[in-house]
């Protein structure tokens, strides 16, 4: 019996052997079929390769330079008391006239937002004591006010100086969220880097191709401010000469970064 699994075991390992050798003659052949006598690939193999895109990035700007056609306006009414209820009291009631008088010259309800309210003491400091005594409170409402109507900015400012708002700031003069300025700044900044690329892309010998990337790098539109404060408690004025105001152009400025694909 022992004599016969040693006989059995000598032939399975056998066995093993030849389809092993079979296995890796298959192989070889495989690799052989894939190249053709030159060494090129063969009609029908896949071979990958990685080489790199002659691209150039450059980055373009753009300005557009156009009238405001949005002027913002901060109104507040500031009011002092003895204790914090007076003075929230007395301010509450003095802001809702100045509201009302900014409707009754044509002000709508949705061009006036609430910015701030706040009520805090009041306090002295006594350089030679070091100490800070309390002499009061201070409330604060302050609203801004929106227009699109630039003849009624000056009108803003009479109605509420004369209904007793002692706080008033601006106009800060910007363009709105459609105003199309800022997309032909874009459009410049593109035709910037345009001309860019085709200027290296001559200067070595190439031409420009399609574009790969684009990306908008910033635009800008800085507010312009114009301003004036009446001191706190100042009493509603009878009549006020409405103040003359002059809109100003607004640069708005963009940059656009963009990559193209060179042909040779």
């Amino acid at each position: 019996m022992s004599t016969w699994m040693t006989r059995g075991s000598g032939r399975t390992r056998s066995g093993v052997l030849v389809l092993l050798g079979v296995v890796v003659l298959a192989a070889l052949g495989l690799v052989v079929s894939g190249c053709q006598s030159n060494g090129a690939p063969a009609e029908g193999s896949t071979v990958s390769t990685s080489q790199p895109i002659d691209t150039i990035t450059v980055t373009g700007t753009g300005k557009a330079t156009v009238m405001p056609d949005e002027a913002v306006v901060s109104v507040a009414v500031e009011n002092d008391a003895d204790t914090a209820g007076a003075a929230l009291d007395a301010n509450s009631k003095q802001m809702q006239k100045v509201l009302d008088g900014l409707k009754a010259v044509g002000i709508k309800q949705d061009q006036i937002e609430t910015s701030n309210v706040v009520v805090y003491p009041n306090r002295r400091y006594d350089q030679q004591t070091g100490q800070e005594t309390l002499v009061g409170y201070r409330a604060s409402n302050s609203v801004t006010v929106t227009m699109t109507d630039m003849t009624q900015v000056p009108v803003v400012y009479k109605a509420a100086t004369e209904a007793g708002a002692n706080n008033i700031s601006g106009p800060s003069w910007q363009l709105s969220d459609d105003n199309q300025a800022v997309n032909q700044a874009l459009a410049k900044a593109f035709e910037n880097a345009l001309s860019k690329a085709q200027a290296l892309a001559t200067a070595a010998g190439v031409k420009v191709g399609d574009v790969m990337v684009m990306n908008e790098g910033s635009s800008s539109t800085p507010p312009i401010i114009y301003g004036t404060r009446e001191m706190a408690g100042a009493k509603a004025a009878d009549s006020v000469t409405p103040p003359p105001m002059n809109p100003t152009n607004i640069d708005v400025t963009a940059t656009v970064t963009a990559t193209y694909r060179l042909q040779r």
